[in-house]
């Protein structure tokens, strides 16, 4: 076949009762260049290595399958990322999509039209979609995800725009983005990686190369999945992790975006994230504590985060 215009990462772990609808999603695309899907399988414990196999024979074309032995994403030095980007190169593709196995696209034209905004302006490093999101059993929760931008207006956006979002944050299974520069950002990326917070870090290096657009449209569906490291994490563990988080994005960032990184290692706004961590954690004396080094430390914050919180009470 003629050489992938688009090649999807797709990491799978005991993904089983959900990876129909995410390989659905691949195998439905109707575009005008070819593409593939990297699936790769991290020795599942249940049966979604046999249904990556029986895509993969389906559709020869798209499926590109990748079965582990050993679980790669206990092994040191990044060994599962380093396998399946070498997985990404070999394909020889522009551009690059993510979409893990407990996710899915409801869109069959998802690509055809980001691509077709990436082509016509060079100046744009990635594309990323609204989403719905469904619960673990695909039951629809939103129909629409609410201000992934200010406003969720649709356009472009650069570093400054995001730093300026509700959450920083796009949804993950939308992003498609050129594969350039990617042995600089790879290193970065290596740098910054956590278990955490890993898409946001990884959209900040992406924005430090170029523009995202961001197309207001319904391609995808984030699944609220209970067993997935998000949903499993200590809460307190996650909010102490993100200050180590920012000094590393800001280690990484070019010397043109010194300002942002002076901001991002100001870190004083994590105790603002513990107070509400031990808050859910029910660990009261924590939250008390918290609550009195953001006082000292940002006042400023800790106030305007105060007023947001009663006047979202007042409201409901």
């Amino acid at each position: 076949m003629n050489k992938p215009l688009v090649a999807i990462q797709c990491l799978v772990y005991n993904h089983e009762p959900y990876l129909r609808d995410c390989l659905n999603g691949f195998v439905s695309q109707q575009t005008s260049f070819p593409f593939v899907a990297i699936v790769h399988d991290d020795a599942s414990t249940d049966h979604s290595a046999s249904i990556i196999q029986e895509y993969a024979e389906k559709y020869p074309n798209i499926i590109i399958p990748i079965y582990e032995k050993e679980n790669l994403y206990r092994k040191p030095n990044g060994i599962l990322m380093k396998t399946v980007h070498a997985a990404l190169d070999k394909t020889g593709s522009k551009y690059i999509a993510i979409c893990e196995g407990d996710d899915y696209w409801t869109d069959p034209l998802k690509l055809q039209k980001q691509i077709d905004i990436l082509e016509s302006d060079s100046d744009l490093i990635a594309c990323v979609t609204n989403t719905c999101k469904v619960d673990k059993k695909g039951n629809l929760l939103e129909q629409k995800k609410e201000n992934v931008v200010q406003g969720n207006k649709e356009g472009i956006y650069d570093i400054y725009d995001f730093f300026k979002m509700p959450q920083h944050q796009y949804p993950t299974a939308t992003i498609v983005y050129r594969a350039i520069h990617q042995n600089e950002i790879r290193s970065k990326f290596r740098h910054t990686e956590n278990p955490f917070l890993g898409d946001w870090t990884l959209w900040i290096i992406l924005h430090s190369y170029g523009k995202f657009y961001y197309l207001d449209e319904v391609t995808a569906a984030y699944r609220t999945n209970p067993t997935s490291l998000t949903h499993t994490v200590n809460r307190v563990a996650r909010a102490k992790a993100s200050r180590e988080i920012c000094h590393n994005v800001a280690d990484v960032l070019p010397e043109q975006y010194a300002d942002i990184a002076a901001d991002l290692r100001k870190t004083n706004w994590v105790w603002i994230s513990l107070i509400f961590a031990y808050r859910a954690e029910k660990r009261y004396f924590g939250m008390f504590g918290s609550f009195i080094m953001a006082a000292i430390l940002c006042p400023k914050v800790l106030w305007k985060t105060i007023k947001e919180a009663l006047h979202k009470r007042s409201q409901h």
